[in-house]
């Protein structure tokens, strides 16, 4: 009879396993074992040609009825051009007094397309000058501004995915905003604001300097995390720099007394408030320009230790070439780094540059060309899973960024797993957002595996970064083997045991 009642017992209990948790707690469970063993990830120093970051040239186009642009000479010009980033230069000096023709406005047209369809990433600035006189060739109202701004944003808006940002509102000598009639508060405020208004938001906007930011964004403060990416003309203007290390106050682009906040955000702090000021700006927009003038400013330690405060992500190639020089008869000794410290700028964090002992002995221009902008680097991966607590396993990743600024741009992180014979078995889209692993900093994200769909066997993660907008794969800055599927981040193996019961009652 005991036997009878135990047998029926076991019985009534294997049934019950599997009806509902809330009333019984328990539940039949595959046992599996996953086991992970991430690959080594060396850095790397060698040169990025990534997108949206590094050194680029200046070319520069006239607009004219009369003499059209050579787009032979174009062609020829494009082909010798090995950067990423290009800065192109469009001069509206022939239509001063009137709307820019058809003519002319095809010609912008073909040039964007003509450097598009060389793959490359495209600064623009438009202007009336490049001779130091401004006031002689800018238009003599400002309404012809404005609609040289809508005319020429109706070309740039068909080239929103290559062009990244746009440098200045068109007026002041070079177009650097300097030296023209147009840039009392009130008439710069109201450029900036067509601009805004006229250019697809995906394309960032650039001012001169942090005291321009202040007065077009009508704020005292630097962007805050809370509002980057937004869309909102604080979250879509950076700064360019034509005067960058050139003095202490970067030839006028800072000035000589404690910054006051002001009611019409006028004034301009000292050196070290206006680098904090980008210390902080510019982990979320683009900040570049040109490094001029030799002096201890851009001696090769303490242009470092700015350039990272100031999150640099591109530089001209070939001005100025007495700092170029410089920088590259010197030599960066990883036991002598500054950390991501200025002695200029006020940061409250550290900085974490451990991956650049592999830049020992490297020279100084082209340790500053690979850091200038984004540099990412795989750091660590792990897998974990309970096979009575977890549906999913979750993959951790570690990336580090020892560039001196984050991507800009959103980029896609994808998780690949493929079967022991090669054959893919998943692919999963990683929530992160690319454009928030900061300088100096390290990012961790996790992606979820439907490790029990697996079957038993061996298995390998691929890691891969991508660019929608380029249609270009992000290449990271570790001594490893690239493949089809981006980098190995190490092995698993799934083994399905018996069935297993599961408390799971609270």
């Amino acid at each position: 009879m005991k036997k009878i009642l135990l047998t029926a017992f076991c019985i009534l209990f294997t049934a019950l396993s599997t009806v509902s948790l809330g009333v019984y707690g328990f539940q039949q469970y595959d046992y599996l074992t996953v086991s992970y063993q991430p690959m080594d990830y060396p850095p790397s120093n060698r040169q990025l040609n990534n997108p949206y970051r590094g050194w680029y040239h200046i070319y520069g186009y006239t607009l004219s009825d009369n003499t059209p642009i050579d787009m032979d000479d174009m062609a020829k010009t494009i082909a010798k051009d090995a950067n990423q980033l290009v800065l192109l230069e469009i001069n509206l000096r022939n239509y001063s007094d009137c709307e820019i023709s058809a003519s002319g406005l095809s010609q912008l047209e073909s040039t964007l397309l003509a450097w598009q369809d060389a793959g490359k990433q495209l600064i623009l600035r438009f202007l009336y000058d490049w001779n130091g006189k401004a006031r002689q060739t800018e238009p003599k109202d400002i309404s012809i501004i404005k609609r040289h701004m809508t005319q020429t944003g109706a070309i740039v808006n068909k080239y929103a995915e290559r062009v990244y940002l746009m440098q200045g509102i068109y007026v002041g000598n070079c177009g650097e905003m300097n030296n023209s009639d147009y840039m009392s508060l009130e008439n710069m405020y109201e450029l900036a604001a067509h601009l805004n208004s006229v250019i697809d938001p995906a394309i960032y906007l650039s001012v001169r300097t942090p005291e321009h930011y202040r007065i077009i964004c009508q704020t005292n403060e630097p962007l805050s995390f809370a509002d980057a990416f937004s869309g909102k003309i604080t979250a879509r203007t950076g700064l360019f720099n034509d005067g960058m290390l050139g003095s202490e106050s970067d030839l006028g682009t800072y000035g000589e007394n404690d910054f006051v906040p002001s009611d019409d955000f006028t004034g301009k702090g000292t050196r070290s408030e206006e680098i904090a000021f980008q210390n902080v700006l510019c982990h979320y927009v683009p900040n570049g320009g040109e490094v001029v003038l030799d002096n201890e400013y851009n001696d090769f330690p303490r242009a470092v230790a700015d350039l990272r405060a100031m999150h640099v992500s591109y530089l001209d190639s070939n001005y100025d070439l007495a700092v170029l020089d410089k920088w590259r008869s010197t030599i960066y000794s990883a036991n002598n780094d500054t950390d991501g410290y200025s002695e200029d700028a006020s940061s409250d964090s550290v900085d974490d540059y451990s991956q650049d002992y592999c830049f020992d002995g490297t020279d100084g221009y082209s340790y500053i060309g690979a850091h200038l902008g984004y540099r990412y680097a795989l750091v660590s991966s792990d897998c974990s899973f309970d096979t009575f607590r977890d549906d999913k396993a979750k993959l951790a990743i570690e990336i580090a960024n020892s560039g001196f600024s984050a991507s800009y741009r959103p980029f896609i992180s994808s998780i690949t797993v493929l079967c022991e014979d090669g054959t893919l078995c998943d692919t999963i889209i990683a929530n992160t957002d690319n454009r928030y692993w900061r300088s100096g900093e390290t990012a961790s994200f996790e992606v979820p595996l439907d490790i029990r769909i697996y079957k038993d066997g061996n298995y390998q993660i691929y890691y891969r970064l991508w660019d929608p907008a380029t249609n270009r794969e992000i290449r990271l800055a570790n001594d490893m083997k690239h493949t089809n599927h981006g980098y190995c981040l190490g092995n698993f193996t799934v083994g399905h045991k018996e069935k297993a019961v599961k408390d799971l009652t609270p």
